[in-house]
């Protein structure tokens, strides 16, 4: 009987962007090993107007791929690529385990961002026309989070050029607002899940480049980190014997590491109950 492959979570690839995941072919090991690979936002630099061509067809070679291996496909929307998909967040194991980009924590999303008053003022605008209802609700509340990503590149036509470690150093304002947030988030996304998946155990999130994995109470916050720049980037793998978590290096192709840093045997569920969890349409 042939060995089932897992559930395979990560996010922060921007695919065709310099220094980060240029090609879908990187991502064949990965791919390979899995029954379904949830990327959980900024999958493709869509919206940046040097990259963009490449993003699109890498987004087609990797949806391909993993059509051709029988890999599932799930894409969660990311401040980067807002439009992607409908879906932005998912309940795995029983409810345990809450995987979002973590883009809907911060009024601005990217606070560090050259264009965060502009992000701000339209996340502030939607909520306003809000109901109290739609404002205390997740979906109410991703909505106007897309709305407060998409803004940016509205205004300017492009989102712009990343934020790079030479641009942070010649700006302190970055350095500290970043700084700010990586101490922050951890506690926020705390709040954020228990305001809104109360039963979660494990929060999965990426967007903040910063990998790492902090308990807080009786929850674990894992932040998946970034295919580039600080990194590292880390893997969430959930199968019948739990979850595990694993470094992801660049080594002919992007793989997980054998050595697990992380392991929640509370977490655990086979391909069947993750399959009646996911979305109903590939992406």
């Amino acid at each position: 009987m042939a060995k089932r492959r897992p559930i395979l979570i990560i996010s922060d690839m921007h695919l065709g962007r310099t220094g980060m995941v240029r090609t879908a072919d990187e991502l064949a090991p990965l791919i390979d090993a899995v029954e379904i690979l949830v990327v959980n936002g900024d999958t493709a630099e869509l919206h940046i107007e040097e990259w963009a061509a490449d993003a699109r067809r890498e987004l087609d070679a990797l949806r391909s791929r993993c059509e051709r291996l029988g890999t599932r496909l799930v894409l969660l929307s990311g401040n980067h690529d807002p439009g992607l998909s409908p879906h932005r967040h998912l309940m795995l194991s029983g409810e345990s385990v809450f995987v979002t980009h973590g883009d809907a924590v911060d009024p601005a999303v990217a606070p560090w961002s050259d264009s965060a008053r502009i992000i701000r003022d339209r996340r502030r605008e939607v909520e306003a026309s809000q109901s109290p209802a739609e404002r205390d609700s997740l979906p109410g509340v991703f909505h106007a989070c897309r709305e407060a990503a998409e803004a940016e590149w509205r205004v300017h036509g492009d989102l712009g050029k990343p934020t790079t470690i030479i641009d942070t150093l010649c700006k302190p304002r970055k350095i500290a607002a970043i700084t700010r947030y990586w101490i922050q988030n951890p506690r926020r996304m705390n709040a954020f899940a228990h305001r809104f998946a109360p039963a979660s155990r494990v929060v999965v999130v990426g967007h903040s480049h910063r990998a790492g994995i902090r308990r807080i109470g009786s929850r674990d916050i894992i932040n998946t980190g970034a295919f580039g720049v600080p990194g590292p980037a880390l893997g969430v793998l959930i199968d019948d014997r739990g979850l595990h978590v694993h470094r992801i290096v660049k080594r002919n192709g992007w793989r997980l590491c054998t050595t697990v840093v992380h392991h929640d045997p509370r977490s655990s569920a086979t391909p069947e109950e993750l399959r009646s969890a996911l979305p109903g349409e590939v992406a």
